[in-house]
Formats: structure tokens, sequence, C-alpha cells
């Protein structure tokens, strides 16, 4: 179903995190307004692209700097834009940058993070316990088992840590099915049923309830009053 103006932005502010305690409003005091930039980056990035396939619709054509500047983005969300025509392009980058609602990166985070609690998370800025195979940026999991090579990222600070989430959902090809949904409900202006996204992040973890853990996290800490939040500068 197509929605109007569904998408409704309030400014995010102290109040809103009142129904949560202590351990857990600091983390979320810590960690939202990281995924709210987030999302308005995306947002701003959305704009231009939008801008584009406008202009390029309308003129049948980019200057040399837009479409340079279109491949530089395409480069940085994976999208081989070779034998592509620019409106093609133009289409594939606006279904992989696009927003994850707030719950979703919120929840994930306190799941993975123990709430900002883990080792990984305190010492290396990990909230996402996202996997690498590059020495110079892992540390090897105390609990990992014989033969695995894996190693969780670390990060220099949260802000990169969520910067990494974000790209991993975005580019990634385990959550083209995330992507694809995403794609549907923004076409249809409508984001109010969130677990659409939630049922696609199965690949995420080995656990074969890390979904039902999601949805629960997500509802009983009440993030979903949390998705449509902004922060003014």
């Amino acid at each position: 179903e197509k929605y109007q103006d569904i998408i409704k932005l309030s400014n995010f502010s102290e109040v809103d995190l009142n129904h949560l305690n202590g351990h857990k409003k600091n983390f979320v005091r810590t960690i939202l307004p990281i995924i709210i930039n987030e999302n308005q980056k995306i947002l701003t990035l959305r704009k231009e692209l939008l801008y584009l396939k406008e202009k390029l619709k309308e003129n049948k054509t980019l200057n040399s700097f837009e479409i340079k500047n279109l491949k530089k983005i395409s480069k940085n969300f994976n999208i081989n834009f070779d034998n592509m025509h620019k409106s093609e392009i133009l289409d594939s980058l606006l279904v992989h940058i696009d927003v994850i609602p707030n719950s979703i990166v919120l929840a994930q985070a306190a799941i993975e993070s123990g709430w900002g609690s883990s080792r990984f998370a305190k010492e290396y800025n990990a909230l996402f316990g996202q996997y690498t195979y590059d020495n110079n940026e892992g540390v090897v999991p105390l609990k990992r088992d014989n033969g695995e090579k894996h190693l969780i990222k670390s990060f220099t600070s949260y802000n990169s840590s969520v910067q990494s989430y974000f790209r991993n959902i975005n580019t990634h090809y385990a959550y083209k099915d995330f992507r694809n949904i995403r794609n549907i409900m923004r076409a249809r202006n409508n984001f109010s049923d969130i677990d659409l996204l939630v049922e696609k992040l199965n690949t995420y973890a080995e656990d074969k309830n890390y979904i039902e853990t999601i949805r629960a996290v997500i509802n009983k800490n009440k993030f979903n009053k949390l998705d449509f939040k902004k922060i003014s500068y």
C-alpha cells in the first residue's frame, strides 16, 4: 500500500529515552545520534542522486563532472558500472543508498555489543561483531573454534563502527533481499512495517533465533519510537 507523508521526522531529545533504564539509556544516548547522523548523510546523498536522475531524464545526458562523481560513488558502493547506462547506474545506486531504520541498527548494536559492555565494544569500538580476515584491522575472538580464521573488525571510534555497519548492509550480497524490500518500501513511501526488513537479516548471525532476538529487543525497548528522529544543527 502506498502512503502519503508517512515519514514525518521530529527532533531527537532526552525525553525520547525516558522509558529506558540507566545503562540502556546511556548506550542509546551515545549511539543513536551517530546512527541518525549516518542516515541523514545518506538522505543527502540520495537527494543528489535523485537530482541527477531528473536532470538525466530531462537533458538525456550529464556533464563530465557529474559522470565522474557518479562513477566514484558507484565504486564506493561496490557497483560495477561497466556496460551500464547512466540511468541504470542511478537506479542501482538508489537501491543501495538508503536509510536503515534507527530501531534495527540500535537493536543489532545492543545485541552484538551487549549494550556496549563487550570487550570488543569497550576496547576496540566494535559494536556489530563484523568479521574480517585482515590481520591489520581485526582482533582474534577468544572463543574462535579451531581451524577458523576470522577476526572481529576493530575501529578507532564508534562513528567508524556505525559507518562500517551501514556500508556492510548497503553493499554486501548477503543483504540484497533487505535492499530490495527497502526499495519497494521507498517506492510506496511506506516504512511502517520494519519487520519486513528484519526478516531479511537472517544471514547476519549463525543463531537460528537471531530474527526473533532483534524483534524482541526492538519491542521491549520501544525502539520503533526512535525511527523517525532527526538532529538539527
